[in-house]
């Protein structure tokens, strides 16, 4: 019955799309020449198979350009967040606390004890996170550097889900599913030693920040709560201010790349039934906003101009 046949046709065409890497176009072509000899509904086979062409695969640049938006995605969050570490401006700041230390008269010698102590704890955690976002970002940009590779399946390894495999690769109409979860799973293990090395500092870079902080804050309030003190001169004052933004900035630096990459976990596990064609429409439709910003920007300079 026709049924039948077109149920055939179903089957022999998810088998060979799981175990052979034939063309497209070989695989339709085997199909109509043993349907033509072996069928009386050579016209209905015809049909099948036409219609078949357009709907049991999906463009192979399809499945590669979604596989890249998808790592680039990912990567490219965690690379901004791990760039944002490099706190190369804070050494202008030690340098000035350097220099307002060494001028402090000898009477402030609380004052210039308890600055240095403030500033050897905020360079440590900074030279941490530093290290951290070195390592981070190095990750990254050989990830995103590095091409797109294909998801490796054989009978073997399918086990017994190869009937399940086949059946969701033609209603999926291709293999961006099962590709897209083996890259998911292994940008995870891939990003899972920089989250190793962010929680394994995580509580010294905090310690560090915390006591920064505090003792810069014990700067600002020895001559107000202490008698027969000297007062503490307006540069010392001016610096323990900048310690302790330096603290927090740190600080916030570190937890937002940790949120960063947990986020980027998250977004990345929850679009893994994306389909290929969404994720090139999607990254079709950022790239033209991109451009149509870009554009904006150039035509309000020249108007400016």
């Amino acid at each position: 019955c026709v049924l039948c046949v077109v149920c055939c046709v179903l089957c022999v065409v998810c088998l060979f799309r799981a175990m052979a890497p034939m063309t497209s176009c070989g695989v339709l072509a085997f199909l109509a020449a043993g349907l033509a000899a072996s069928s009386p509904y050579v016209a209905l086979g015809s049909e099948v198979i036409s219609d078949l062409a357009d709907v049991v695969v999906t463009s192979h640049a399809d499945e590669q350009r979604g596989l890249e938006a998808k790592a680039e995605e990912f990567w490219q969050g965690v690379l901004s967040a791990a760039e944002d570490m490099k706190m190369t401006e804070h050494l202008q700041l030690y340098a000035r606390t350097e220099a307002v230390i060494a001028e402090l008269p000898r009477d402030n010698e609380f004052v210039r004890a308890t600055l240095g102590e403030a500033l050897t704890h905020l360079q440590r955690a900074d030279d941490m996170v530093l290290r951290q976002g070195l390592a981070s970002a190095g990750i990254a940009s050989e990830k995103l550097a590095s091409p797109v590779g294909e998801a490796g399946w054989s009978f073997f390894s399918g086990g017994q889900n190869f009937l399940s495999l086949a059946l969701n690769r033609f209603v999926a109409g291709g293999r961006f599913p099962e590709r897209l979860a083996d890259h998911i799973r292994q940008r995870q293990a891939d990003v899972l030693p920089a989250l190793r090395g962010a929680a394994g500092v995580s509580g010294s870079v905090l310690s560090d920040t915390r006591l920064a902080s505090k003792l810069a804050f014990d700067v600002l309030k020895y001559d107000i709560y202490s008698k027969g003190v000297p007062r503490t001169p307006q540069a010392a004052k001016d610096l323990a201010y900048k310690l302790v933004d330096a603290s927090s900035e740190t600080r916030r630096r570190f937890t937002s790349f940790v949120t960063e990459a947990a986020n980027a976990i998250a977004r990345d596990t929850l679009g893994k039934h994306d389909s290929a064609s969404a994720v090139a429409a999607n990254l079709q439709l950022r790239t033209a906003e991109a451009q149509t910003r870009a554009s904006s920007a150039t035509m309000e300079l020249v108007v400016n101009l």
